[in-house]
């Protein structure tokens, strides 16, 4: 337990991290004031924002009715246009930096309720959380990455939650932030299933898991989780009259990563292919040469999406040696360089198309050193601390479950396509990993050691990695 006096050393810590985070963040909002979106998903979110705002219905101009995109994030966009006025970019700005330091608070809580970081740990974690650079800059984007990660956090905190002390609000907690998350980002939507299943057979010797609690909490899980995504479920079901869970996204995802003209690397890029290779005209002329006669135009969007992510799967099953090398490609690319805010720079986003080419050439060198190597060190020195732990009863349930949480996303992310703009809100718990690290180097140093186990894997993951990256540098200048 904390003393008095440590409990008022962390206020302090904090709200100086705050405070300075937001000075930080409040000088970056006047650079980018005025900025107009840059990205097609933004624009697309901000689409159905203002038609939700305007007309009450979650669709478009050529749609009434859409389920393209998880709702929460444009209904959030919609809210802040009623109060603050229609595309008020700097108001979303405003508002996403005010959830990024809350989840600075709540990195600090998760650090903290891991149980095997101290105070000074925990308080390094929502520290590196709180300026790390690509988290800082996607407060300024209106895409869903500052939203999600604030979910993520909190399905996190709550599961350790229930790990350490089996908890059973900790559980029901658990389930309705998971449903938040996935209807800001579907790829949640299927977590409540293998956490559940994580939490009815892990060990835990503890006389508090009874089988009778672990069920409980289990199904608590999954009903606050489920009936938080019931509704949209119903409501993309009936209106796609197929099963949607979420939004018409993860069959044609699964496609682009997986059909003839998927890139092997950077196979997101999939999406600016053009006819007749890109994967619509690909997946149309594949359903009219199997359907004579028939018009693939009268699909819905939730109907085409399970038609790709049949032919996808078909295609997958036909090629097995492409697609584990595709597969292989996708998983290092899940981890690749953060290049997004650079490449912005370069192409003259937020304005700065009108400095001059060496001031320009000068900025973007300064952010790109700013911004690829915290990353990469993060990233390094958090493979060191997985295989750093010293596994006991205690630990080892919090530690097993934040490396299930992190091979769930990379796993899912390298079947469909994988952008490192999806390993953002992955970031806390690779902090926790370094801070780990640090916070008893001596011991640490001692088990690498004396245990090949522990320092070949490590060697090998980080090598690994250092070659890629070091590719991708080539790649792009070379």
């Amino acid at each position: 337990m904390e003393t008095e006096t440590e409990t008022k050393h962390t206020i302090l810590i904090l709200a100086v991290l705050l405070l300075v985070g937001l000075l930080l963040r409040l000088g970056l909002l006047l650079v980018l004031d005025g900025s107009t979106l840059q990205i097609v998903d933004e624009n697309h979110y901000d689409e159905l924002a203002v038609h939700l705002l305007e007309t009450g219905i979650y669709g478009s101009e050529a749609e009434a009715f859409v389920s393209i995109r998880p709702p929460l994030y444009p209904w959030l966009l919609s809210e802040i246009y009623r109060v603050f006025g229609v595309q008020n970019y700097t108001a979303v700005r405003v508002v996403q930096i005010f959830l990024s330091l809350l989840t600075v608070l709540f990195v600090y809580g998760l650090a903290r309720e891991c149980g095997f970081l101290s105070p000074n740990a925990s308080l390094a974690a929502a520290g590196i959380f709180c300026f790390y650079p690509s988290l800082v800059a996607q407060n300024f984007f209106v895409l869903t990455e500052t939203f999600f990660t604030f979910w993520l956090v909190l399905v996190l905190w709550s599961a350790v939650r229930f790990l350490r002390t089996g908890s059973i609000y900790a559980a029901c907690f658990c389930g309705a932030f998971i449903a938040l998350g996935a209807l800001t980002r579907s790829i949640l939507w299927l977590s409540p299933f293998p956490l559940a299943i994580f939490i009815l057979f892990w060990p835990n010797e503890s006389p508090v898991f009874t089988w009778k609690r672990r069920l409980a909490a289990a199904l608590a899980l999954l009903v606050f989780a489920g009936v938080g995504m019931a509704p949209w479920m119903i409501r993309n079901t009936r209106i796609q009259k197929t099963f949607v869970a979420i939004d018409c996204m993860s069959g044609r995802n699964l496609m682009m990563g997986n059909y003839e003209y998927t890139p092997l690397y950077r196979a997101w890029d999939a999406i600016s292919m053009e006819p007749p290779k890109d994967w619509y005209t690909v997946l149309k002329d594949d359903y009219t040469r199997k359907n004579p006669g028939a018009s693939f135009n009268v699909q819905n969007q939730g109907q085409k999406d399970r038609l790709a992510g049949g032919y996808a799967k078909n295609y997958m099953k036909s090629h097995p040696a492409q697609t584990l090398e595709r597969t292989g490609m996708k998983a290092l690319c899940f981890w690749q360089l953060e290049r997004s805010i650079p490449a912005g720079i370069q192409r003259g986003f937020w304005g700065l198309d009108r400095l001059g080419e060496s001031p320009r050439k000068a900025l973007f060198l300064a952010v790109t050193c700013i911004v690829i190597l915290p990353f990469a060190l993060l990233f390094q020195l958090a493979v060191w601390g997985v295989f750093s732990f010293e596994f006991n009863r205690k630990s080892l349930p919090t530690i097993a479950l934040l490396l299930a949480v992190l091979l769930y996303f990379w796993a899912l992310h390298s079947l469909t396509f994988a952008h490192e703009r999806y390993h953002l809100p992955l970031i806390p718990i690779l902090i926790l990993f370094v801070v780990s690290l640090f916070q008893n180097p001596q011991a640490a140093w001692t088990r690498f050691r004396k245990s090949p186990s522990r320092w070949v894997p490590a060697v090998l993951l980080s090598a690994a990695f250092l070659v890629f990256w070091g590719l991708e540098a080539y790649w792009a200048f070379g």
